[in-house]
């Protein structure tokens, strides 16, 4: 019999892959509730583009409406988000620098608040705001420091 190691990616987890490392980060960002990896070409533009996924799905849902003097309409939504990716897809994802998963749990304070997932899904370190999840990372380059 095969011994199988499936892993299950949470819905509000990314998968960041790290492809360039100087001054400031380049890479991807894969999650369920994108069909197409966003890409980012620093710290700022990371975060961002993982916001505007969350604010676009409805989760992990905002404790605040964002708003915008453009738009009337209500883009709040309370359910849970349709996925485009498996977990083989996001899993399979690799940065020729650097991968990391980082949960966000909820987006309180307007922030997030979280973890970084290891290999094996556990939990390697937790942070309470984007500040502090750069912290963890230790990137270097950013505003963080």
């Amino acid at each position: 019999m095969e011994n199988k190691d499936v892993r299950y990616y949470p819905v509000n987890a990314i998968r960041v892959c790290i492809d360039e490392h100087g001054g400031e980060i380049k890479g991807r960002i894969y999650s369920k509730m994108s069909e197409v990896p966003l890409l980012f070409k620093d710290c700022s533009e990371m975060l961002l583009r993982s916001d505007r996924l969350f604010d676009d799905c409805g989760y992990p849902q905002s404790y605040q409406e964002k708003r915008e003097f453009r738009k009337s309409e209500n883009t709040v939504r309370y359910s849970r988000p349709q996925t485009y990716l498996s977990d083989e897809d996001i899993l399979s994802q690799e940065g020729k620098y650097r991968t990391i998963d980082i949960l966000v749990k909820s987006r309180r304070r307007a922030g997030w608040q979280g973890a970084i997932l290891g290999d094996n899904g556990e939990i390697l370190e937790e942070f309470e705001s984007e500040l502090g999840l750069l912290r963890c990372l230790g990137i270097k380059g950013s505003r963080a420091d």
